[in-house]
């Protein structure tokens, strides 16, 4: 049975009527690795998002506008961007409900920073103005698909294992990035500026993924990040036979 995943878009208003936007790339993607996605509606009672979360076997946490930086413990310093508080709230409840179901999580981009965190980590508001050292291009002027700079990734790693390489070359388009990965999660690939590009779960349990790059804008030009989609619908199998 194909699993059903739920994918997470960004609120918008187009002609004064709210809705949600999402890339193809996303839903293809699972498609195209034999799940079923579903695009997370902006419910607006938590007792209907956590039902809708019970009838997902996995949670894809797409790109997007910055995190609140109240929800991240913090005040906004003046590069922080767009923010959804919307959105905010209702990723986290989901994420929270597929936690305690044990179901798998992929995180791309915001989504990546939204599972850290959710989990207790830190994250950049900006890496301009934050981060020390001088920093890669990060928010690339080239096509959306092209692999603009490299990222090293950490052997005997589950990214590793997904990807089959230590060496990538990724798009790029954020100005946040994680700077404390949470507790219970782990770096598996670098920037070579020392920007974090994935994490994932240290130890047991349930598929837990975070990309900094853009693997939905990449598989259909380069079919190894197809692999990241492959390896999380499978995971989402395997956690419905379970």
């Amino acid at each position: 049975m194909r699993p059903m995943i739920g994918v997470s878009g960004k609120l918008t208003v187009i002609d004064r009527i709210d809705g949600v936007y999402l890339g193809a790339g996303y839903t293809n993607g699972v498609a195209e690795a034999g799940g079923i996605p579903v695009v997370i509606p902006y419910l607006e009672n938590e007792e209907d998002v956590r039902a809708l979360a019970q009838r997902l076997d996995g949670l894809l946490l797409s790109g997007g506008v910055d995190m609140g930086a109240l929800e991240m413990g913090e005040e906004p310093i003046q590069e922080q961007g767009e923010v959804c508080p919307e959105r905010d709230w209702i990723e986290a409840i989901l994420f929270d409900e597929m936690q305690k179901q044990g179901k798998p999580v992929l995180g791309i981009c915001r989504g990546m920073q939204m599972i850290n965190i959710l989990m207790g980590g830190k994250v950049y508001q900006d890496i301009k103005s934050q981060k020390q050292g001088e920093l890669l291009q990060h928010s690339q002027r080239a096509p959306h698909w092209y692999g603009s700079h490299s990222v090293q990734i950490v052997p005997d790693t589950l990214t590793h294992q997904i990807f089959g390489e230590e060496r990538l070359a990724v798009n790029t388009y954020h100005h946040q990035a994680v700077s404390l990965p949470a507790p219970g999660l782990r770096t598996t690939a670098t920037a070579p500026d020392g920007v974090i590009e994935a994490i994932e779960r240290d130890g047991d349990g349930p598929f837990l993924v975070g990309v900094q790059w853009h693997p939905e804008l990449m598989w259909r030009k380069n079919r190894t990040f197809l692999r990241l989609f492959t390896a999380f619908v499978d995971a989402c199998k395997a956690s419905v036979k379970a």
